[in-house]
């Protein structure tokens, strides 16, 4: 620990004392610390406890001789898919690659699901949620949804580790507070450092982590939050007309992720405790759980193989709520047109402004920086409308009701730092 107290809390070098300052200063970074507030960080860095992300595995259960007799495994001579079914059904298609699947073999050695999720949602409703998907993006190129194929909707149970914990933890932030004032000869902007502490509990219900590797993580975890309300215990029956996918990610695989989810998770209900700062950034996190549990579960997910201009597009549909997620071409003629109109349509404004208060030049440059910007800005924001997959690092839509408590709070100055500007002459004349 003693080691710990002298790393500088902006840098991580090592502090020295000054003997002219009085303060503790770090010779990397050139920050300053007077010894009372240092005395104070230290203190409560000393306070950290080990984290404990230990798992209870009891309640995870392997298929009866007998259920096993009533489903088979079909396996993808292309892709190497594999999917469950019931015994009544015979060869299918692949729902990654569309391919036969004519490989069939008895189920054996699996672990079966806790848990289901019925499908709500049917054939189409789905293909209503892509087309309407498809209209709100108006960076889309105007042939995709016309001539787009689409190759095949499956509708598949996709495996699925959840996992339940109590959370007690303490996160540290470092925030920002500034102000500004001027003098007849210089602008300042005074910014002070602060360490904020957080201590608390938060639990988590049911944080999926996908179980199949043919799966991406990313677009599972785009089509989430699902309601494990809703969750019935495992029935072969209700794989009866549909597939599942054969779990290839172990629970032991997914436990890294799971722990992620829920550290992330804390980390975000944390942070909306904290108010009045700027710039709020986690610094570190400890976290300990208990009462953990691991299940395994079916999901139900539509999977749309779409192709344009020979090229293959997939997107997922939540079974149950009808969320959608894939990525989607972007045209590049309409994004060269949208940021044309952007930045001409401001650069014409700030011309026309400097028309009138006679100073052409300055708005016109003006215009021209800030039109660029802006622009840039604005078609960022609708080429990120046709890319919606993305990993959801937290697990906030899994909170237990009533279950966030912070139980302490410190918020301790580190240093401050201040910025000083020389006024143009015509300001101090």
């Amino acid at each position: 620990m003693a080691n710990k107290e002298l790393e500088c809390p902006c840098c991580g070098g090592t502090l020295s004392y000054d003997l002219h300052s009085k303060d503790i200063v770090c010779p990397f970074c050139d920050s300053h610390f007077s010894v009372d507030d240092l005395k104070e960080y230290t203190e409560n860095l000393a306070t950290d406890k080990e984290e404990d992300t230990a798992w209870d595995e009891s309640k995870v259960q392997a298929y009866t001789d007998k259920e096993m007799k009533g489903m088979k495994v079909y396996s993808c001579e292309s892709c190497g898919g594999e999917i469950i079914v019931d015994e009544t059904s015979s060869s299918t298609c692949c729902p990654y690659c569309g391919n036969n699947i004519l490989v069939s073999k008895q189920l054996a050695g699996d672990l079966k699901p806790n848990l289901v999720i019925p499908f709500k949602q049917d054939k189409e409703n789905v293909l209503g949620s892509l087309k309407s998907f498809f209209k709100k993006k108006p960076l889309l190129p105007g042939s995709f949804s016309k001539d787009n194929v689409i190759t095949e909707v499956k509708p598949l149970y996709v495996p699925f580790w959840l996992f339940d914990a109590d959370v007690a933890g303490r996160v540290r932030f470092k925030g920002e507070k500034t102000r500004s004032w001027s003098d007849s000869k210089y602008d300042y902007e005074e910014t002070k450092y602060y360490s904020l502490v957080r201590d608390g509990e938060i639990a988590f219900d049911h944080v999926p982590v996908d179980g199949s590797k043919k799966m991406e993580d990313q677009l599972m975890e785009s089509i989430e939050p699902y309601d494990c309300n809703e969750a019935v215990p495992f029935n072969a029956g209700y794989l009866a007309g549909f597939a599942a996918d054969r779990y290839d990610v172990s629970k032991d695989e997914t436990f890294q992720r799971a722990t992620t989810r829920f550290r992330e998770g804390t980390i975000q209900a944390f942070r909306s405790d904290i108010h009045g700062y700027e710039n709020v950034n986690c610094v570190n996190s400890q976290i300990q759980l208990s009462n953990t549990n691991a299940q395994y579960a079916l999901y139900p997910v539509w999977i749309l193989n779409t192709k344009w201009k020979e090229k293959p597009y997939r997107f997922a549909v939540n079974g149950q709520t009808g969320k959608i997620a894939g990525n989607l071409p972007v045209s590049v003629g309409k994004a060269i047109l949208f940021w044309s109109l952007f930045f001409l349509g401001i650069t014409a404004l700030f011309t026309g402004i400097g028309a009138i208060a006679q100073y052409l030049v300055p708005f016109l440059v003006a215009g021209l920086i800030l039109g660029a910007g802006v622009a840039s800005i604005i078609l960022a924001v609708m080429v990120k409308k046709n890319k919606n997959v993305s990993f959801q690092y937290g697990a906030s839509s899994y909170v237990r009701n009533n279950s966030f408590h912070i139980l302490g709070r410190k918020d301790i100055f580190l240093y401050s730092e201040v910025k000083k500007t020389a006024r143009p002459s015509s300001d101090r004349d």
